[in-house]
């Protein structure tokens, strides 16, 4: 309840884009691997509305934990030249305490099917840190990461994915991870 004017103020920001679609595909699985790590994550748009909705699980990170998250955001298409922002917060162990900004762009004039992606997550209250999942690899204890990701294509339902994720010094771990994706559209 403590997060409720922060969704009021994402509904009421989402009610009035009325921006023509991208032609990125929101309605996707992932299964992701980072060392031991493995992720699945399901995303989908609600009907033909902006708003996406998530939900991602992690298992074998080092502290061997299992933790999953819950995600709802907005998607604004075509904010500029063909770039889609996404805003979410993130439900993680029980708390919504992690928000994300995401830009994510088709990138065809270099190579068609390729589509690069950065973002960036932090907790929603200062000085505070929590386990979450960023871009299909779990940080333990982190209080923000940001993160790039190359992807590329094969066709409407077919995708793989490299993605580098830099959690903030504050993590357990400091280095940066290499993240390899699949994903099926739906």
């Amino acid at each position: 309840m403590k997060h409720t004017l922060p969704l009021l103020a994402l509904v009421a920001a989402a009610s009035a884009q009325t921006a023509p679609a991208s032609g990125l595909n929101y309605n996707q699985l992932t299964f992701s691997r980072h060392q031991r790590q493995n992720t699945v994550a399901a995303q989908t748009t609600l009907k033909d509305s902006n708003i996406l909705v998530g939900i991602s699980t992690t298992s074998g990170n080092e502290t061997d934990n299992t933790y999953g998250q819950i995600n709802l955001g907005y998607i604004f298409k075509n904010v500029t030249n063909g770039v889609d922002a996404t805003v979410s917060i993130i439900q993680t162990n029980g708390d919504a305490s992690v928000y994300s900004v995401v830009l994510r762009r088709q990138w065809n004039e270099v190579y068609q099917g390729l589509e690069i992606s950065a973002g960036y997550a932090g907790t929603l209250a200062s000085n505070s840190s929590t386990d979450f999942v960023l871009a299909g690899t779990g940080l333990d204890n982190a209080q923000s990461a940001t993160f790039v990701e190359l992807a590329y294509n094969y066709n409407k339902t077919f995708a793989l994915a490299v993605g580098l994720v830099k959690p903030a010094s504050t993590a357990n771990y400091n280095d940066r991870a290499t993240v390899f994706s699949v994903r099926a559209g739906f």
